[in-house]
């Protein structure tokens, strides 16, 4: 999967807990759309710590869940105290085969924006899909922020991220993206979010303090604008100061043709 900037510590894994609360109630709502189908297989794209396979078997019911990461240290903890029906496995995402049958539903969230090659990735999962089986993304559109501590956390994380050739808004991308072959989109749509701006800044120090060293040093941001940068998110955090923040979040859906063979 290459270059992960946020990377895969037992504080990365806390991180993950913040945002897995932070984003459920979107990407509830959008799993549910697809729920009532009958899936055997559905696979999560890099499941991180395992809030999402844990989510899409709520919502969705399959049979079996399947969480691949490329972090062994993710995978274990997620496996450690996993619900029956859900496992989990090391595995690099942008490689297929998958370690498992053709899936019914592959669902990914915020991943596509650690991607270099977000098509080639989409056109590489389409593969792995069973015929009828649909493919779900759910990544960032675009954040609003007037709030300097929010916006600046912002700007040095799409630098960031930008220096290993991804994009942090990459829902615009996505849309404008022609369909993975063999593979028919049926849902393209923004959903909103806006959180508690306290809940949004507590989740971006728990991200500066995984990979701001990590930055210091590629030269994105500098040490000291580092430091007042921790210092004003711990301030909205602790609700020292009013602050918005708004997500739009682009979902998607495609679906595989009945006629379609999966690795065809």
């Amino acid at each position: 999967m290459g270059s992960y900037a946020f990377g895969d510590t037992a504080a990365a894994a806390r991180r993950l807990g913040l945002l897995a609360d932070l984003f459920e109630p979107p990407s509830r709502a959008f799993l549910e759309r697809f729920a009532g189908r009958r899936l055997g297989l559905a696979v999560d794209l890099g499941c991180g710590t395992g809030h999402t396979p844990r989510l899409v078997a709520a919502v969705l019911s399959p049979r079996r869940t399947l969480g691949l990461d490329q972090s062994a240290s993710f995978v274990a903890r997620a496996a450690a105290d996993a619900p029956p029906g859900v496992a989990f496995a090391v595995h690099d995402v942008t490689a297929v085969p998958f370690p498992a049958g053709p899936a019914d539903l592959c669902f990914c969230r915020l991943l596509l924006s650690h991607l270099a090659d977000p098509a080639a990735a989409l056109a590489s999962w389409a593969t792995q899909l069973a015929s009828g089986g649909l493919l779900l993304a759910d990544e960032v559109e675009r954040i609003h922020t007037t709030d300097p501590a929010l916006r600046g956390y912002l700007d040095v994380a799409a630098v960031l991220l930008a220096s290993r050739g991804q994009t942090l808004e990459v829902g615009p991308l996505l849309h404008r993206l022609p369909d993975p072959p063999g593979l028919r989109r049926h849902h393209d749509r923004v959903a909103t979010l806006v959180p508690p701006a306290a809940r949004a800044a507590a989740m971006f120090a728990a991200n500066l303090a995984v990979w701001g060293d990590q930055a210091v040093r590629d030269g994105v941001v500098g040490e000291r604008e580092l430091d007042a940068l921790a210092g004003d998110l711990a301030a909205v955090a602790g609700g020292g100061r009013s602050a918005a923040i708004t997500w739009e979040l682009r979902q998607l859906a495609w679906e595989a043709a009945a006629s379609f063979v999966p690795g065809g």
